[in-house]
This record gives structure tokens, sequence and C-alpha cells, in this order.
């Protein structure tokens, strides 16, 4: 819980997931003009625009609740934002590293894919009208203001095919109304109506959206599970003839007894839990020259490794000295590896091979360490640190 707690603060997590967690918008006043500039600026905005070909879906823009046309000249974005449009760049963690870290370890924290939307809006303008959203929002305000109004729902728990826009808006007055400064948080859950108008000064915000799980994609899952494991699902229905229906009935008896067989599994949730850690991971990440095998041991001994700052690792220990990783989709298999090693090598962010000698100096170098090492390596769940060491 360590990002979800560093971006709460000081509003307690447990606090959060009692009281707000699905149920109620908060505003939470860091008092850090700086708290979230370490994810993005100004810079990383015009580094975007200028050397990253954004088109539609990436890059529109939307000016008093109306999306505008595409226009594919980067001289006229400015112009846009200087005539009162908000600015809108889908997908910012597949961009920026470090938003791309936030994501990861969001998702992470909380069990659920998380994405990532910037928005730049210029000064007094309302990019958006009144909406909802189907899934939860963290609004995290890099620089500017912006005032907030939420409502309450009006449609309990929306999901992504009823959008805000088929249903009749609040008649209540907003249970909140607030300013958001930078390095202040807006929590908004899924299908309460919101809307926000830029302040004095021109507003640039990240949204992290967070996609939860419901109890029907429980059920789209079962259905996917039922269909790899029997193919009398997919088998036609028998025809109606004459209004006689007892064999479609027969067949559906049949179906329902298998389903119910399937339900009464014991691993049968625990293998959709486990299905929801893996899912729409980060890609692992490209390391050259490394993971084509060169420049691996560039510094010998004093050489400096680093797991994939986009994954967590989890170890599974099958037998004597038999392991199982798991890093996002990949699964390694290692055998005859020490268990001192095990518990030292993946219960650190990085390490060197002077550490792994300390860990396990009966293990060979060329035979045992260097083969283990390229191994991860090359499957992109391990980097090397380029930097040189300190002396």
């Amino acid at each position: 819980m360590k990002t979800l707690q560093q971006l709460l603060a000081p509003y307690p997590t447990d606090e959060f997931l009692a009281e707000n967690w699905t149920q109620k918008a908060i505003h939470i006043c860091a008092g850090d003009s700086q708290k979230f500039k370490t994810f993005f600026s100004w810079n990383d905005l015009n580094y975007l625009l200028n050397y990253h070909r954004l088109t539609e879906p990436d890059l529109r823009f939307s000016m008093n609740g109306k999306s505008l046309p595409q226009t594919r000249n980067p001289q006229d974005w400015s112009a846009l934002v200087r005539q009162g449009a908000t600015l809108i760049v889908n997908g910012v963690h597949h961009r920026v590293p470090t938003v791309a870290q936030l994501a990861a370890n969001l998702r992470h924290d909380i069990g659920y894919e998380t994405h990532i939307n910037l928005y730049c809006s210029p000064a007094q303008q309302q990019g958006f009208d009144c909406h909802y959203d189907t899934h939860d929002v963290l609004i995290l305000q890099i620089d500017g203001e912006k005032q907030w109004f939420v409502y309450r729902e009006t449609v309990l728990y929306p999901i992504s095919d009823m959008v805000s826009s088929k249903e009749r808006q609040p008649q209540e007055p907003p249970y909140l109304e607030c300013v958001l400064k930078a390095g202040d948080l807006l929590y908004i859950p899924r299908g309460h109506w919101h809307y926000a108008v830029a302040c004095e000064h021109p507003s640039l915000h990240l949204t992290v959206g967070i996609e939860c799980q419901t109890g029907l994609d429980w059920l789209s899952w079962l259905m996917r599970d039922l269909l790899q494991q029997n193919p009398s699902w997919r088998q036609s229905l028998p025809a109606t003839i004459d209004g006689d229906t007892n064999a479609t009935q027969q067949q559906l008896d049949a179906l329902r007894l298998h389903l119910i067989e399937t339900l009464h599994q014991p691993d049968i949730l625990c293998k959709y839990i486990e299905s929801l850690t893996y899912r729409n991971q980060p890609r692992l990440p490209v390391t050259l020259p490394a993971q084509i095998g060169t420049d691996i041991f560039q510094y010998g001994f004093m050489t400096q490794f680093a797991w994939s700052p986009l994954h967590r690792i989890r170890v599974k220990q099958i037998g004597s000295e038999h392991y199982q990783v798991l890093v996002g989709s990949k699964q390694i298999d290692l055998k005859g590896v020490p268990v001192i090693l095990v518990e030292n090598l993946f219960n650190r962010d990085e390490f060197s091979l002077y550490d792994i000698a300390d860990w396990a100096p009966e293990m060979d170098f060329e035979g045992d360490i260097a083969p283990l090492i390229t191994r991860f390596i090359t499957e992109g769940i391990l980097q090397v640190k380029t930097d040189p060491p300190l002396s």
C-alpha cells in the first residue's frame, strides 16, 4: 500500500478504504504544491507534444462539453488551448516512465488495472459537461487550480455500456465542492456525477482510472473457463419441432448440472482471483544491449542489477531447491538454487555480484551465477544498472 499511502497522505489509508472507497468523494489537501510534480510536469507535456506522434484518440480536445475536430498540426494545438479548449492526452502511462511506474505500483497496491490520462485546461474554462465515469478516479493536481463539483449517483454501480450521456442528470445540489490546488488529490467513485472549471491560471492534472472488477466480470471469466473446459457449451441447442422443447430442456439441464459441478470446485474462486494478479500487466521492458547478451557484467563483481520497476515478483517453492518465479505473465522455473540465495535475491530491489557471492559463496560464477543472471536479463525481468558503481 506504499504508493496509495503516499498519494493519500496525510489522510489515513484505512479510513479512506472504510469511508470513501466506492462510496463517497473526498478532497485531500496535502499542503505541498510539489507533491505530484515528480510524476509529471509542464516540461513532460511539452516533450510529449513535440516528440511523440500523438493522434486521436490519444490526443484530443474538448471545449464547453463538446469534442473538437481532430487536427494533426502541432501549431493548432496551442491555438486551441488559447481559445479555451482542454487538451487531453490518453494513456500517459504508456509514454512517461514515472507515470508508468505510478500506474504499475497502484495496480499492485489496489489489485486492479489502472490507466492514467492527462488534462490541460486554460484559465477559467470548463472542458466537459457534468458526467459520471464507469470507473473510480484519483485526480492528482500537478499545477494551477481547478474547482470541482461532485454529485451523488443516479445509477448504482454503472458499467462501461451504461454511459452518463444516456442518463438523467442529478437534480440535487453537489455534495462536494472544492478547489484543487497543486499537490491536492480528489477521489471520485464511479457513477458519481462531476464537472470542473479551471480557476485563474491554467490547470494541469493527471486522472488515474481504476478499473475495479465486479461480479459480472467473474461471470465473464467463468464463461470463458467453461468454454475451454467443455465443448458442450458451444454446441447448438436442438431445433424445436412442432413446439416440442423436451430435447432442449434435456440439453440445458445437462449444462446446468455441469455449471453446478464447476461452481463446487474447491479452487474455482482461487483460480479467478489468481487470474486477476496477472491480467493486463505492463509489458516487460526492452533493455538493450544487455538483453541480447552484451555488456552484462561490464563492471565485474561491482556490476549492479535491478528488477523491473513495473512488476512485482512472486516466488513459489515447488520442491527442495526448486522454485517457480512469476513476473507479470512470465513464469520461470529454477532448479538447484540454494534457499538462502532465493530469500535474498527476490527480496531486494537491487543487488550486485558481490552480494550474490556473500549469499551463496559455494556457487561457481561461470557455471552457476552468470547463466542465472543472464537468463533473468534476457527474459526481461532483470536490468543491468548502467551507471558506474561508486568506488
